[in-house]
């Protein structure tokens, strides 16, 4: 590979060796961070829009996914004043830069639902945007209408819907996710539609590994199981539920969607609560420093849930947990009010549900909170 150089020592390629060796997470996201501050200072086009796209990815994929709300809208601004950007050495597979921003767009439209501070108006005009650059590059509204039908699934069952049988009329193209990624949502739909016999007959092909996703065979099946253990734990049918959630504890990735341990809060405090508390005092404190709005409405919901129970099956009104001064709560005996607990999480989560409902013209979120705790 004949490396680039300029005459101010700036190697991209060394920066990009050097972040890529580091473990993902918030080390790795500076590294980027620094990476994008050189290609600005160069001027160099094809990685100040590629540095970027990595800060996307590491975000969306390792984080919390607010790094990369926050960086893309300057990934359009730098593609639409230089159009015909070329993709870098390290996109192969893409035409040029416009191909791979079209790429990661998608994961925006997946997100901006997700995130309060996003204002409606702006997150429709994030889709009309995605539409017109889509048509004009090309592709067709396959992906569009994909993650219009996820946009709604919160805010409106009957656009949800329309566009979800868009998206099924739509041939694929070069700009759809992959086979097993579309194939798990597909199912993840007909189980919320109570198509019990449908969902299980479009799962075969996960669950044989004939329809795989990554470089880990094992994704796409754990995807389907974590959208089957969802399914139960709605339903509240934790026993069924619990079967997932012991094959995602024992088969969990790196990948933080799979580490659902406010999910196994929740089931194993209606099965098991000696396993369910363990669970709260090995992972309290993360779940205390989440910043993606969606997760920390469900895990302080799930941990409401669980305190709720513990509330109920404990004759003590006190628990002892061994939690530090960065505890709003904090007690130095150790000692916590059960019913303080409840009421700190149930707080938690309410505020949030009411700025997501607020947001989208909505009752989803708060009536969700009120039926999971009835």
């Amino acid at each position: 590979m004949n490396e680039k150089y300029t005459a101010d020592g700036y190697f991209p390629e060394e920066i990009k060796r050097a972040f890529e060796a580091l473990e993902h997470g918030n080390a790795k996201i500076a590294a980027i961070r620094s990476a994008i501050e050189a290609a600005d200072a160069s001027d160099d086009t094809p990685f100040r829009i590629y540095f970027r796209l990595e800060l996307c990815r590491e975000s969306c994929f390792y984080g919390d996914c607010m790094d990369m709300m926050v960086i893309f809208p300057q990934v359009l601004a730098i593609a639409d004043r230089y159009p015909d950007t070329p993709a870098t050495c390290y996109e192969p597979g893409y035409l040029d830069a416009m191909d791979h921003v079209l790429w990661v767009y998608k994961w925006i439209l997946e997100e901006c639902c997700n995130f309060y501070q996003v204002p409606m108006a702006d997150c429709l005009k994030f889709f009309e945007d995605f539409r017109r650059r889509s048509l004009a590059y090309g592709y067709n509204l396959r992906p569009y209408y994909y993650y219009l039908y996820l946009f709604y699934e919160k805010i409106d069952p009957v656009k949800s819907r329309e566009a979800f049988h868009m998206f099924e009329q739509i041939p694929r193209d070069d700009n759809c996710d992959c086979r097993a990624c579309e194939r798990n949502t597909i199912i993840d739909f007909y189980l919320q539609q109570g198509q019990m016999e449908r969902a299980k007959e479009l799962s075969a092909e996960i669950e044989n590994f004939d329809l795989t996703c990554g470089h880990d065979k094992k994704e796409a099946w754990l995807r389907l199981k974590r959208h089957y253990m969802q399914h139960y734990l709605g339903r509240r049918e934790f026993e069924e539920a619990e079967t997932y959630c012991h094959i995602l504890e024992r088969q969990r990735m790196k990948d933080t969607e799979f580490q659902r341990w406010d999910d196994f809060l929740y089931c194993y405090a209606y099965l098991n609560m000696g396993k369910a508390l363990r669970i709260y005092k090995a992972h309290w404190k993360e779940w205390l420093e989440e910043r993606h709005p969606s997760t920390i409405f469900s895990v302080n919901r799930n941990i409401t849930c669980f305190f709720k129970k513990l509330q109920q099956e404990r004759k003590q009104a006190t628990i002892k947990l061994s939690l530090d001064p960065a505890f709003p709560l904090y007690e130095e005996s150790g000692q916590y009010s059960i019913a303080s607990l409840y009421r700190f999480y149930y707080k938690r989560a309410r505020e949030v549900a009411e700025r997501f409902d607020e947001r989208n013209g909505s009752h989803y979120y708060c009536n969700q909170l009120t039926e999971v705790l009835s």
